[in-house]
């Protein structure tokens, strides 16, 4: 007897447009917390033009029918090399799921999309202050590479 799987995974639909338009939303609040741009719609206009991409990927994941997570990742190249690396953009999981392996599988999904498009490796760019998001990121095999340091100019 083979076990169901927990969560399965599908490319993004028209449908899911509101749904992960607010996941992305709850994205921003983590990772733009002083200004997090919180208006679903204009989330839903940047996921439409995920639509025929054909150098995007996108999983959107379920269990018992119900979206409960969300990964996007893109083909981008170095503006000097012009090499093509895999820009692992967004993640969300519902806090219901969190530690139920949906992570890995979606991370994963993501990291064998890359390879088959022969892509050599992936960045993935988080808060300095996401501890949570930086501890999954260094368990599946990120490393740092660069900081981005920003200096405030407000009085």
């Amino acid at each position: 007897m083979t076990d169901k799987p927990l969560h399965t995974l599908r490319p993004l639909e028209r449908a899911d447009l509101e749904k992960i338009g607010w996941m992305e939303a709850e994205i921003a609040k983590i990772s733009f917390p002083d200004d997090p741009i919180t208006d679903v719609g204009f989330y839903v206009k940047k996921l439409e033009k995920l639509f025929g991409d054909k150098e995007a990927a996108t999983f959107v994941a379920e269990r018992d029918g119900e979206i409960v997570g969300w990964s996007y990742v893109s083909i981008r190249r170095n503006f000097i090399t012009k090499q093509p690396y895999g820009d692992y953009h967004s993640i969300y999981i519902d806090p219901s799921q969190r530690g139920s392996g949906l992570s890995n599988l979606l991370m994963n999904s993501v990291f064998d999309w890359c390879k088959a498009q022969k892509l050599d490796h992936v960045v993935f760019r988080t808060r300095a202050t996401n501890e949570p998001m930086k501890g999954v990121l260094a368990r599946v095999g990120f490393v740092p590479t660069q900081i981005y340091l920003e200096k405030p100019l407000k009085d």
